[in-house]
């Protein structure tokens, strides 16, 4: 059986609020969590969770505790993964490497319909050929990239 496998600090960054957190905490010393709930606008327990990946993958740490305040500090500088925004301040990241590739194509998907429906292809796609796929039943894809191989003309 094969798996989707990718980098986990690509796989930790793609997703907004963790983005945003490590956003907010590279552009400052360090911050609480009420202060990075203000920044982010996300409730405390959605917070902790995405800090907890962030700690996992080794990108920010939890450096010191004051009374019940948490202070988080970013530990480990890396470019952000683009996801359709141009921003020309951003270094490379492997999803700018992969969208130069030749028969690579981009599917925006901007409205919640055609992210719940292509939610659903992506889980057939990988019920139909035995690919372990554990979605989070609150995962819904911002961007599908399709690549593809060229064939040759004598096949």
């Amino acid at each position: 059986m094969s798996r989707v496998r990718t980098d986990p600090l690509v796989a930790a960054l793609t997703h907004p609020t963790r983005q945003g957190a490590y956003q907010a905490l590279s552009q400052t010393t360090e911050m609480s969590t009420v202060q990075l709930q203000a920044a982010l606008n996300v409730d405390r327990y959605n917070l902790y969770h995405h800090l907890k990946r962030l700690v996992k993958v080794g990108l920010i740490e939890n450096h010191r505790d004051v009374g019940r305040a948490r202070w988080w500090r970013m530990v480990k500088e890396v470019p952000l993964p683009s996801m359709g925004a141009s921003d020309a301040r951003r270094t490379s990241s492997p999803l700018d490497e992969l969208s130069k590739l030749t028969h690579v194509h981009a599917i925006d998907l901007k409205d919640s319909r055609g992210q719940v429906g292509a939610k659903q292809l992506v889980q057939k796609l990988a019920q139909e050929y035995n690919i372990p796929l554990e979605l989070p039943w609150n995962f819904l894809p911002g961007k599908i990239i399709l690549v593809g191989t060229k064939k040759d003309d004598d096949e």
